[in-house]
């Protein structure tokens, strides 16, 4: 996969829960339905890849992207080694590539 699809999908894995709050409060105002489905399907895709994971891997999965945390921080903090946290990252972006339909 090449380097900007790697970014792209981190970007989407770590915007899900800000688009998923802007779809919410934003839905029945200014979006066409076109949009709505689009943005609904793509929230599906990262869903379907989340839960291909195990417990332990979606436990590291929410501290890398939705809570922003570093594999430094994990590492002190969390008793998570860098080998652990990079493992689950490339796996989610991996999981969601394929339902994206890149891989």
């Amino acid at each position: 996969m090449d380097k900007e699809t790697k970014e792209f999908l981190e970007r989407e894995l770590k915007q899900y829960w800000d688009n998923k709050d802007i779809l919410k409060a934003n839905k029945s105002n200014l979006m066409s339905t076109r949009t709505v489905f689009l943005v609904e399907q793509r929230m599906r895709y990262i869903e379907n890849a989340y839960k291909q994971l195990r417990p332990f891997e979606k436990a590291v999965y929410d501290l890398i992207f939705k809570e922003g945390y570093d594999w430094a921080y994990c590492e002190a903090n969390k008793n998570i080694s860098k080998w652990t946290y990079y493992n689950v990252y490339n796996k989610s972006i991996e999981l969601l590539a394929k339902e994206w339909g890149y891989l």
